[in-house]
């Protein structure tokens, strides 16, 4: 009696929580739809301002984590939403700019040192944009648990312990697949991918993770005079309408990356654009890192500056016209850098937007933040996990189970200081004999669901291009494992007895099955009942967005394969990832291959220059 009185409770609970999350993305909507599909040349903004809802009863407490110059700060700012902040920085120039432009944050050192101690109060929000040199196709290439990138799991660590409301992640759009997965694994979350373009005049796509509701629209106006290179100028003609990605190395004379110039209007002549420019497309006001900046080290020195050997700093004579004339090239060099290495902070004032709306603080919800997160111990495949292996048609559909891994960017081990290769063992699932009706083998290259057993055949991957994704839906039976399509997931539906089928792509919204049969009940019987909403392909490539119309389903035999995807600009905007075209191997031998290729046919070894949308 007990159990059944605690059962009830449960899903008394569950109910309600799902009546508060429909009334959240219904508000959301609203909000969306009230604003944002209003005239272009709206300051969007200054209407969110007029529309929020809530009202701060105490200041929105705040933790950022590699704050840099205050992104965090400025985009709270623009909402007009008071905090309580904290900042983890230790690049000094950057904590001198956080020190003169937001004085009330409080200064907590090196994210190594955080412990739940410091902080006296509940953190709501915790941001942090963590290194992206061994994500970033320009950069190292060493992935997730490489030297600098693998403070996400520092990041991860303060999640666990701090155990904020809300989070926001930032990264680089162009990691792997792999490192997407793996942090999206750990944060339980998708990310949106958002290029800053749609809301500056700077081209700059990036990856955001979030438990936060977004409304599902994002303001129109990358065409608007207000979002153009055009309208942060000081007496100069833009040639094009956006600028290319904000990078810390742009302002190298003659780099890869160089941005494109400017027409100045006095002169007649093309220039770079200027630092108070610079400010102003990355979402600052003029002069945000316009300060004496102390302590300058050694290695922003020019060449030909004199200085002690051994000393840390230097010196140089403010009175002389040359002492001014380097100071300011040392200046431009720090505050270039910081800004390169900051937010767009419109684009985290769109993000940060719904706490705006008193329904979205109403309605929190507690977010199962990972057990895992030493370093060492993650892996975006841990033993006993089931993994999608694509078929022959490059679909996929096939399932293995990770036996062991070791090697590449599984794991931190290392032998005699060298990496070691990437090594998978994994065991095949086979459908099971009853589910083989109709079938041509075991390895349907169109049915991805039903009843599975494990084969004999193991396997040795040594490559991250055979592997799709992780398998989140599946049940552990005595004699293998169900597979069946969950909430939330796109799947590929095929009609059957099509003689040339072409595959559907749909959104579950629910999905039910009798759980106590699934180890004995026959095809066809398993209480099964999916609500899916049909996925409509958009203009650009494999990007699809969810239609009105909805389908139902009552036959597994359906659901071809789970499709991996990220959103795109907004929720609700899918890019899903149909087939391993174009995914590059990133494992050691590989990458020798490629190059004894490159030399015996005179090819090129130069790194590929990264997109200048990136």
């Amino acid at each position: 009696m007990d159990n059944i009185i605690t059962k009830i409770i449960e899903l008394e609970k569950e109910a309600r929580l799902l009546k508060e999350k429909e009334a959240q993305e219904s508000r959301a909507d609203s909000l969306s739809q009230n604003i944002w599909d209003k005239r272009s040349d709206e300051d969007w903004l200054q209407a969110l301002r007029q529309k929020a809802t809530y009202h701060a009863s105490r200041p929105l407490v705040v933790l950022s984590l590699f704050d840099g110059i205050g992104g965090v700060w400025a985009a709270l700012n623009l909402l007009g939403i008071p905090f309580s902040g904290y900042s983890c920085e230790i690049n000094h120039y950057a904590v001198q700019v956080v020190r003169a432009r937001y004085p009330t944050v409080k200064h907590l050192g090196n994210i190594m040192d955080l412990n739940r101690d410091i902080i006296n109060e509940q953190v709501d929000l915790v941001v942090g944009g963590f290194p992206c040199q061994d994500l970033s196709r320009m950069g190292k290439k060493a992935g997730l648990h490489g030297h600098q990138s693998k403070l996400f799991f520092e990041m991860l660590r303060v999640l666990h312990i701090i155990r904020p409301k809300w989070f926001l992640a930032e990264n680089v759009s162009s990691m792997t697949w792999v490192d997407r997965d793996e942090i999206s694994k750990y944060l339980k979350c998708n990310p949106i991918e958002i290029d800053s373009q749609e809301l500056t005049p700077s081209k700059r796509r990036r990856l955001y993770w979030t438990n936060i509701l977004h409304p599902n629209k994002l303001p129109k106006v990358r065409e608007h005079i207000s979002t153009s290179l055009q309208s942060v100028l000081e007496d100069a003609t833009a040639t094009e309408a956006k600028i290319g990605c904000i990078l810390a190395s742009n302002h190298y004379p003659g780099g890869k990356c160089q941005l494109q110039r400017v027409l100045d209007n006095s002169k007649n002549v093309l220039r770079c654009i200027n630092l108070s420019e610079l400010e102003r497309i990355m979402g600052f006001t003029s002069g945000h890192t316009d300060i004496e900046f102390k302590d300058i080290s050694k290695q922003e020195t020019p060449s030909h500056v004199s200085s002690s050997a051994d000393a840390d700093e230097f010196t140089i004579d403010k009175q002389t016209k040359k002492g001014q004339d380097e100071l300011l090239k040392i200046y431009r060099k720090i505050r270039w850098s910081l800004l390169g290495n900051s937010f767009s902070v419109q684009v985290i004032s769109y993000l940060l937007s719904p706490l705006l709306d008193n329904m979205v603080w109403e309605g929190i919800q507690s977010f199962p933040f990972s057990e895992k997160v030493r370093e060492i111990e993650c892996s975006v495949m841990d033993v006993g996990e089931v993994w999608a292996v694509y078929n022959e048609h490059e679909r996929p559909n096939w399932y293995a189970v990770i036996l062991q891994r070791s090697g590449g960017r599984f794991s931190a081990s290392a032998r005699n200081g060298k990496k070691r290769l990437l090594k998978i063992e994994v065991q095949f699932l086979e459908m099971a004999y009853d589910y083989l009706v109709g079938e041509l083998d075991a390895w349907s290259p169109l049915r991805g669901t039903g009843r599975y057993r494990l084969s004999q055949r193991t396997d040795i991957q040594d490559s991250w291009v055979s592997v799709s994704h992780r398998i989140t839906g599946y049940s552990k039976l005595k004699r293998g494992y169900f597979v069946y399509p969950s909430k939330n997931e796109v799947w590929a539906i095929y009609q059957r007895g099509s003689e040339r089928p072409t595959p559907l792509f749909v959104y579950v919204l629910e999905m039910k099955l009798d759980w106590n049969k699934l180890e004995s009940t026959k095809p066809g019987k398993e209480g099964f009942k999916a609500r899916c909403q049909l996925m409509q392909q958009t203009v650009q490539a494999e990007t699809y967005r969810c239609t009105t119309k909805e389908l139902e389903y009552t036959d597994l035999s359906y659901f071809s394969f789970k499709v991996p995807f990220y959103y795109v600009e907004e929720y609700g905007l899918f890019k899903l990832e149909l087939s391993n075209k174009g995914r590059m191997s990133v494992t050691e031998d590989h990458r020798t291959r490629n190059m004894k290729k490159r030399r015996k046919y005179g090819e090129s070894s130069d790194e590929e220059v990264e997109d200048e949308s990136d």
